[in-house]
């Protein structure tokens, strides 16, 4: 199993917008293919700062198949407007 970590920067000021959106994109996530778990964390000293953890079969799951499937375009339509600025992307093997 491989775990993506994302540090997605929200626009301050929809925030709560955000956060009521995160149970739809665990949903898109999971119906992914090789995706296994979904799991949101707000920052406690930086407010506008959730880290994305998600959990994949393998790595190419989440950086070859998953752009190419509908729960992509579900999850960027749904999430992408939030971001202040572009996400940053760690994988780490378990």
């Amino acid at each position: 199993m491989v775990h993506e970590y994302a540090l997605l920067e929200i626009v301050p000021e929809r925030i709560d917008e955000f956060r009521s959106h995160e149970a739809r994109a665990a949903e898109i996530l999971t119906a992914a293919p090789g995706c296994v778990t979904v799991e949101f964390q707000l920052a406690v000293d930086q407010p506008a700062t959730v880290l994305m953890k998600v959990g994949w079969d393998r790595i190419e799951d989440h950086l070859e198949v998953f752009p190419t499937t509908p729960q992509a375009e579900q999850l960027a339509a749904l999430i992408g407007e939030f971001f202040a600025t572009p996400p940053v992307v760690i994988h780490f093997e378990r």
